[in-house]
């Protein structure tokens, strides 16, 4: 494919819009300079709705410039059908994407060794904990995590990867500027550090409920498989869990009690077809013939049990140390230490402990104080948050 400037595809897809139908014009015209120049011919009426040529005449591809800008001045990447990181298993998609932003590793969205993980926003504790072990032993055994970076199921898998210093992707139903949701953006910067963003939105792309449904169709063509780890009948993860089954790659579902209706849809996966999994090996598995070399199944074996959160005990209020009954020594009392939760780990305890003295601080606060470098302290602040030790305000601030 001929290269030609990002302009031109920005603004096809503009006119088109993310999960349009490409594969028809570009079958015909081949590039989207050729689908500019073609504007006034009468060959273009036969492939486009009127409405469309209509968004193509009032829009220029001069008018991505600032696009353009935004993304540079930022360090995203554009990735285009003409570049060599666009991903092959995207090509064969009849809508497929004609523009993927890219804040992290371009890299990584072609990799072939990647599975998906899929399920409801309103996770329970129980299928929260199972998306974090069993993310982080396939990502510690090789493959990189993808997910959409949404609460509850996805940020838990992503979390997971990163756990185990693995890679993970995720695709954004947003643009990269949006921050959506507001809980999650100690969790993109992760991302963005350790694996990529990506979206097909552009920045300032307005976020709507339709956008999110569309995104899923990357997340399993981008996959071997997908993985459904807690979703009812009406869940989007399902929808993900359809594409993959479209595009021929390995559904999987992880059983849950059939009286909750939480897991309804999954169970129905397994009912009619997919594969069930009770541990990563049940993943893995699948891809060790012929993988083998890139796969280090040990490493899979070995989850810590800090992964294991238990809600209750996270939340619960610091115990203290008991106060002397009396102080008869006519010094001022000390104001009893706050002991803290024990699961934590060395890293976590020792911003724990930085936040007891001050109301709130920042990243670079607490990088300087702790000594920590900035990927170790994002991944801690990270784990605490999902936790739900310690929370961050609207000024980007921590506090206990």
């Amino acid at each position: 494919m001929k290269k030609v400037g990002s302009e031109y595809w920005i603004w096809l897809q503009s006119a088109l819009g993310p999960g349009a139908n490409t594969a028809a014009i570009l079958g015909f015209y081949k590039e989207p300079e050729s689908v500019y120049n073609a504007l006034c011919s009468r060959e273009l009426d036969m492939l486009i709705p009127a409405a469309v040529k209509k968004r193509m005449t009032q829009v220029s591809p001069s008018q991505s410039y600032p696009v353009q800008k935004r993304c540079s001045d930022n360090g995203w990447h554009i990735i285009t059908p003409d570049c060599e990181a666009y991903p092959d298993s995207f090509r064969i998609l009849d809508s497929m994407p004609l523009v993927l932003y890219v804040n992290g590793d371009p890299s990584l969205i072609g990799k072939s060794l990647a599975i998906g993980f899929v399920g409801t926003r309103n996770a329970s504790a129980y299928g929260k904990e199972v998306a974090r072990r069993l993310a982080y032993a396939v990502a510690a055994a090789g493959m990189t995590v993808v997910s959409g970076c949404a609460i509850g199921i996805d940020s838990n898998s992503h979390y997971g990867a990163l756990c185990a210093k693995g890679k993970t992707v995720a695709y954004l139903g947003t643009g990269l500027d949006a921050d959506y949701p507001k809980s999650n953006r100690s969790l993109r910067r992760a991302i963005a550090l350790h694996g990529a963003l990506v979206s097909e939105y552009p920045p300032g792309y307005a976020v709507t409920k339709a956008n999110f449904p569309i995104r899923n169709r990357l997340i399993a063509a981008s996959t071997l498989g997908v993985v459904v780890v807690e979703a009812n009948q009406k869940s989007g993860a399902l929808i993900t869990a359809r594409y993959a089954s479209q595009y021929g790659k390995d559904v999987f579902a992880v059983p849950g009690n059939i009286t909750n209706s939480a897991f309804t849809g999954g169970n129905h996966l397994i009912h009619d077809g997919a594969k069930p999994v009770f541990d990563a090996m049940d993943i893995l598995e699948e891809y060790a013939y012929m993988y083998g070399g890139a796969l280090d199944l040990k490493k899979a074996q070995k989850v810590p049990q800090s992964l294991s959160l238990h809600r209750e005990e996270a939340t619960a209020p610091p115990k203290e140390q008991p106060v002397p009954a009396e102080n008869s020594g006519g010094a001022p009392e000390e104001k009893p230490k706050k002991i803290p939760p024990a699961h934590l780990s060395v890293n976590e305890k020792k911003i724990w402990e930085l936040l007891q003295t001050e109301d709130s601080s920042d990243t670079d606060y607490l990088a300087a104080k702790t000594g920590m470098d900035i990927p170790s302290l994002l991944s801690a602040l990270l784990s605490m948050e999902l936790q739900g030790v310690i929370c961050k305000d609207e000024n980007n601030r921590y506090r206990i």
